[in-house]
């Protein structure tokens, strides 16, 4: 047994910590696994594997974070400085990889916004109104980030499968705007009315989403570190009480 009332509350404390982290891991399992499973759907947004790679990245990290979560259930309630230890060492690494992710992300920021741009582009030029996943992926983010095409709604002027007197898809449209039929009729990206179609490209204006909640998206990065930092804590303590007790199972 642990000696001492500290490590005892780090005991639990740590129990508790992990099955949150466990719920994580099942949280990037669930979402990797459906954006590879809809990956056809998604594929060409971007110019090139960008998608497969994020979503088995994804899949990967959330085995790795349920396999750490695991260790540290059972080093815990087991009592052993051995498999606490080595969770020590596994957290450590994933703190490291989250800050080596974030820098890559900013390094490549630039390149994902092309590969996006011209994946796009390339979808609404070729397959928009064709492909039914291509086009449902198209019109979502064009009715998320209220938008229309990569770069603005004259994309939809080469636009090879656009129905015959659209000059935009309705998921271009202001959402009050009054009938969708005066907000897509005109030339092929040449509306009419343009007045009543997002100005803004899905590039830019899904950079500019993100932008807007850097604090937000910061403030989570930032809880998640503190969060996976209290556990390596925990660990610690927890691992200091063994070995006051001079007691472990499986050392």
């Amino acid at each position: 047994m642990v000696a001492g009332c500290g490590p005892k509350i780090a005991k639990c404390f740590l129990f508790v910590l992990n099955i949150c982290l466990w719920i994580c891991s099942i949280a990037l399992i669930g979402g990797g696994a459906y954006v590879t499973a809809n990956y056809n759907d998604y594929v060409d947004l971007f110019a090139d594997d960008t998608i497969l790679v994020v979503s088995w990245s994804a899949i990967g990290i959330g085995l790795f974070i349920f396999v750490v979560g695991f260790s540290g259930c059972c080093g815990a309630l087991s009592e052993s400085s051995c498999l606490l230890k080595m969770y020590f060492m596994f957290v450590l690494i994933i703190v490291l990889a989250e800050f080596a992710l974030g820098i890559l992300t900013f390094v490549y920021s630039s390149d994902i916004e092309e590969s996006l741009m011209e994946g796009m582009q390339k979808t609404i030029n070729e397959t928009y109104n064709d492909k039914e996943g291509a086009t449902d992926a198209v019109d979502d983010i064009q009715t998320l980030f209220e938008c229309c095409g990569a770069s603005g709604y004259e994309d939809y002027m080469y636009s090879q499968y656009l129905d015959v007197g659209l000059a935009v898809p309705k998921s271009c449209c202001y959402k009050n705007s009054t009938g969708t039929a005066n907000c897509t009729g005109g030339a092929k990206g040449q509306p009419t009315y343009p007045d009543l179609v997002w100005k803004d490209g899905c590039v830019s204006a899904s950079k500019e989403t993100i932008e807007s909640h850097y604090i937000i998206i910061g403030a989570v990065a930032f809880g998640f570190i503190v969060f996976e930092i209290l556990t390596m804590v925990f660990a610690c303590c927890v691992i200091s009480g063994i070995g006051n007790s001079g007691y472990d199972k499986y050392a």
